[in-house]
């Protein structure tokens, strides 16, 4: 058998008690808080628009073997919305992406250990869930004319050495929408 549900003095002071004199229901204050904050709270409609919490971000992984570009890519990432984890091998890349879970993955294809084309086999080839994350190649002179290839095994995007701001910017944008207004 079900009973009406109690209502805020009930469980405050308890059905037969009275609230103290000068004190309301409303004016009570628990753990959590003011009452009446609580109760305002909980009669908002429940469809409200999802804000981003401080803890939430885009994580990035940037594999590159240069410390130069490394360094331009700290600042051209610069973000609070972004996380920027840096490796300078491709070996270096795999075993991270095997330990911690990225959105997005910044790949040169020159690495020492593991070259980037053999990191972008290595990922899509394996059965785990972050088989297809997005990878954005960036390629050097010497490898501009290799992008059809790359992108036929795997590879997502890639922009051009030396790095432009705003064109890594619109690269990483279209691969992850949920950027457009990070600053990049």
């Amino acid at each position: 058998m079900r009973t009406t549900p109690a209502k805020v003095d009930d469980w405050l002071f308890g059905q037969d008690d009275n609230p103290p004199a000068g004190e309301t229901a409303e004016d009570a204050f628990d753990s959590f808080g003011p009452i009446t904050d609580i109760s305002r709270a909980l009669q908002r409609p429940a469809h409200q628009p999802v804000t981003q919490g401080p803890h939430d971000f885009t994580r990035i992984l940037v594999a590159e073997g240069d410390a130069y570009h490394r360094r331009v890519l700290r600042v051209l990432l610069a973000s609070p919305r972004v996380s920027a984890i840096e490796v300078e091998d491709g070996q270096a890349a795999v075993d991270l992406l095997a330990l911690r879970s990225f959105d997005l993955l910044l790949l040169d294809m020159d690495l020492p250990q593991m070259t980037g084309v053999e990191v972008i086999r290595w990922v899509r080839r394996s059965s785990t869930p972050w088989a297809d994350i997005p990878i954005l190649g960036l390629l050097n002179d010497k490898r501009h004319h290799e992008a059809g290839k790359l992108m036929s095994i795997g590879m997502t995007d890639w922009t051009a050495k030396p790095l432009s701001r705003h064109h890594l910017a619109d690269k990483i944008v279209h691969l992850l929408p949920g950027l457009y207004d990070a600053g990049l």
